[in-house]
């Protein structure tokens, strides 16, 4: 069993995260498990990987994707998938935070390639 308490966020550019558990943790290469933050008024620029595949879980709506230029405006609840080489950026418009649950597969950090 594993239980995991809160984690400091660490901040990025156009983004905040807290990793609850990594591939040390979980026991696989690659996996990874964090939470996402855009700050009211920020936005997390265009970009894509290579190999690792993103799952997101949206706990509030404050927010949006663009993946491959299509908007998508996720509910609370509804997850979204984002495979390697879709491009997305994603966006708050809002004046709360959007926040969402990360689940990685194949994660490596050096596949992370803007677009802009």
């Amino acid at each position: 069993m594993k239980y995991v308490k809160d984690k400091n966020w660490l901040e990025k550019e156009g983004y905040s995260k807290k990793i609850f558990l990594d591939e040390n943790d979980l026991g696989t290469k690659g996996a990874r498990v964090q939470e996402i933050k855009i700050k009211a008024g920020e936005v997390a620029k265009i970009h894509h990987h290579k190999i690792q595949t993103e799952i997101f879980y949206f706990l509030n709506k404050n927010g949006y994707f663009i993946v491959n230029g299509e908007k998508i405006k996720p509910k609370v609840g509804e997850i979204l998938v984002v495979e390697p080489n879709d491009k997305h950026e994603i966006v708050n418009n809002t004046k709360e935070d959007f926040l969402y649950l990360c689940f990685k597969i194949n994660y490596s950090e050096d596949d992370l390639y803007w677009d802009e």
